[in-house]
């Protein structure tokens, strides 16, 4: 993704663009130590990386070094791997929120009082533009970690069409506070937590327990939810909107769904294979599982999703996952002599297979209900998947009530 256009007022000095050459020279030694992939995916690194320092050389401001830098990396596109600049101490909150719909970006959540709200902006607004971008399952994570995290936005240019086919262009101004300064790790949570804020939710729903789980996370957090309802009859596992995160929460959950010792899956590195395997709690839920997922469910999320599936634990709802499934690792840095700055590079350093062998970066998991929401869906609220999903396990609940579950 090419680097959006610049300020000409933040001019480049000769420090800063001595520290520009210094960190894109950091972070191909990161990438060409560390990848797993030693062909980077048949990419020219050195070519890729001999251009952006020329382009450096030339550069005129410091939000375009850091474009050049970010532009670079972009191109082995891989969920797990990305640059982390410096002095990002902006917080930025738009109002608003994106999502693919199988392949069909929309508007899913509006903040109230925002002014993405007051410019009419609505759940179900098909997003036809992004300021000069046009999202699709391969670019939106890509656009939201541009403005996020490289970027932050004061207005938003979209092209929305609404539910009933009428277009309209809505210049919509963010929200920019400044936060305190974060360490890479705290930067890598802040961009999961802007992008998908949700919290977790326990409930039953005649009988049935449903748990919206956002992330994972810490372990204990796993043993506290499921002890609340390991004794229920039937489980709904709602993984929509949960990017991923630890994998030792990932086994405890998945301990906590299996009988039995089970594979999830194998990492692979550029020195060996790690199998990443779950033991059974001594407690462990025996009943009947419905697992949803959406476009947002990432990494750990696909890798549960897929092992139920593989191993016919559970039946899984909803649209195609991210197909994000890698191993990262942070390399941190620091960069200038008075004015040090903290920046670092975020590494795919193993490949995630299934336990079948198969690879589902890029891919993802296919459903066994695919259930998609429409856009009229959106706008009204209905959460159609919920209600299939409670349908399977014995419990009438029309799309509209489904969609106050967690209200």
């Amino acid at each position: 993704m090419a680097p959006p256009a610049q300020d000409p007022a933040h001019t480049l000095s000769a420090y800063d663009r001595a520290s520009s050459l210094a960190m894109l020279a950091q972070v191909k030694q990161d990438l060409k130590e560390s990848y797993y992939d030693r062909t980077f995916g048949g990419h020219d690194l050195d070519g890729i990386f001999a251009e952006a320092q020329q382009r450096l050389k030339q550069a005129s401001s410091l939000n375009e070094a850091v474009g050049i830098i970010v532009s670079a990396v972009v191109q082995l596109n891989d969920s797990h791997t990305m640059f982390l600049p410096p002095g990002r101490r902006l917080k930025v909150t738009y109002g608003w929120r994106p999502a693919m719909i199988g392949d069909v970006p929309y508007v899913i959540t509006v903040t109230p009082g925002s002014d993405a709200e007051k410019k009419g902006l609505a759940p179900g607004d098909r997003i036809l533009g992004w300021n000069r971008f046009e999202p699709t399952r391969e670019n939106l994570f890509q656009i939201q970690y541009l403005y996020e995290v490289v970027r932050p936005q004061s207005i938003q240019r979209l092209t929305v069409r609404k539910p009933d086919g009428s277009e309209h262009a809505l210049d919509v101004e963010s929200k920019l506070e400044p936060r305190p300064m974060m360490d890479l790790i705290q930067m890598i949570e802040s961009l999961a937590d802007d992008m998908e804020p949700d919290a977790d939710r326990v409930l039953t729903v005649d009988g049935v327990s449903v748990w919206r789980y956002t992330g994972f996370g810490d372990p204990a957090d796993v043993d506290r939810a499921m002890k609340k309802l390991h004794n229920s009859k039937a489980l709904l596992l709602d993984l929509r909107g949960n990017g991923g995160g630890a994998i030792d929460a990932l086994r405890t959950l998945a301990g906590w769904l299996f009988d039995r010792d089970v594979l999830i899956a194998t990492e692979k590195t550029r020195k060996a294979e790690q199998p990443i395997r779950a033991k059974p709690h001594k407690d462990a839920f025996t009943g009947e599982l419905v697992v949803l997922v959406d476009s947002r469910s990432g990494s750990a999320s696909e890798m549960l999703a897929r092992v139920v599936q593989l191993e016919k634990r559970a039946r899984v709802l909803g649209d195609r996952t991210a197909g994000a499934v890698m191993a990262g690792q942070i390399f941190p840095h620091t960069v200038g002599g008075e004015k040090l700055a903290l920046y670092g590079t975020y590494v795919t350093v193993g490949a995630v297979h299934a336990s079948d062998g198969g690879l589902l970066e890029r891919t993802g998991v296919t459903p066994d209900d695919l259930i998609l929401p429409t856009a009229l869906d959106l706008a009204a609220q209905r959460n159609p998947v919920l209600s299939k999903g409670l349908a399977l396990l014995g419990v009438t609940l029309t799309a509209e009530a489904a969609g106050g579950l967690y209200r």
